[in-house]
């Protein structure tokens, strides 16, 4: 498994990775939202984002996005999920960042034992500036 920065090539693939986890990832989301986002991730998101993503015999498993010290975004591949991907690409942002902090679904609760996990604590709970959903703030500290 390598992890390499993301092109403007990778961004139509990204984007459908992104819709396929979500699906999965955020039941609570009306998927019509989810559907109609995945072309405003491909054109707007992942062009103002740094992006990495991993990938086995050149099939793209799945990717991270950031914004300084901010993820905002990881979604791995459904058929992939669960065999340490993500874990990967975590680790590959703190060999690179003293600090980073994300905002997780309240409702996530998957994600929120994954970033605990990778030692991410919760500081503070808030508003989503686009849905009627409550997220946690989490942080990790080098």
């Amino acid at each position: 498994m390598m992890i390499r920065q993301a092109t403007t090539t990778d961004y139509p693939e990204l984007a459908d990775i992104y819709h396929d986890a979500s699906l999965i990832a955020h039941p609570f989301i009306d998927p019509e939202f989810i559907r109609k986002d995945r072309r405003r991730v491909r054109d707007e998101y992942l062009p103002l984002n740094q992006s990495y993503l991993s990938e086995r015999n050149g099939e793209v498993l799945g990717f991270v996005s950031t914004t300084n010290d901010h993820i905002n975004g990881l979604f791995i591949k459904v058929d992939y999920q669960r065999q340490g991907i993500g874990s990967s690409l975590i680790d590959h942002l703190k060999e690179r960042h003293q600090l980073l902090e994300l905002c997780c679904f309240v409702d996530n609760y998957q994600a929120q034992r994954f970033y605990h996990y990778h030692g991410f604590e919760i500081v503070r709970e808030q508003a989503n500036k686009e849905l009627p959903f409550d997220e946690y703030v989490m942080r990790w500290e080098q």
